[in-house]
């Protein structure tokens, strides 16, 4: 083969690998919880018990490789929940320990904005993982029901997930192995020509 084509085909083979995306990472509402986890209990005791009509969703994310950087919407029915606001850095948006396996709690960097044209939903909720891998936890989000509403299942559905994740091992394994043997293939050719 010669060795213009040879290495045309790798660098395709390469971007090819590169370029290909892995199955990514879900993330869905968990269950309401009015459980507060010990992790989220601060000295003054903010979040713990939490008032009447309160409760916690968690945000769940399955399928994680090395997690790096997350964001999604969360979307509810506004004449059932709203978040609820109890002041501090985060508003209604707390931080998670991700798994036992993966006890380190995410970063928050953005607790969302209600969009006064869509109530409906916090755009923009994001934070950042420390690389964990697998099932677990990003985030809580605080709600309270709407006056006169106790409704058990209130509808919350995420939308507009990005993740920045590791390449898959087997990715960077074979991308490695793609760049010695065009290597190799060079070194043998300079021995050649001596």
């Amino acid at each position: 083969m010669p060795r213009g084509a040879l290495i045309a085909s790798l660098g395709f083979g390469l971007l090819a690998l590169v370029a290909t995306p892995w199955a990514g990472a879900g993330v869905t509402p968990g269950t309401p919880t009015t459980t507060v986890p010990s992790s989220l209990v601060d000295p003054l005791g903010n979040l713990s018990p939490l008032s009447p009509g309160q409760f916690l969703l968690p945000i769940e994310i399955t399928g994680a490789i090395g997690l790096q950087d997350w964001s999604f919407d969360l979307n509810f029915n506004d004449t059932v929940v709203s978040p609820a606001d109890v002041g501090g850095l985060f508003q209604s948006v707390y931080q998670a320990e991700f798994n036992a396996a993966y006890p380190t709690a995410s970063n928050i960097t953005s607790s969302g904005l209600v969009d006064l044209l869509n109530p409906s939903g916090l755009q923009g909720i994001a934070g950042f993982s420390s690389g964990v891998s697998g099932d677990g936890l990003l985030a809580y989000v605080l709600f309270e029901f709407v006056p006169g509403q106790q409704d058990p299942f209130p509808e919350f559905s995420v939308s507009n997930v990005t993740t920045a994740q590791a390449p898959e091992p087997g990715t960077l394994a074979l991308l490695a192995g793609a760049l010695m043997l065009l290597g190799r293939r060079r070194h043998v050719r300079h021995e050649q020509r001596n």
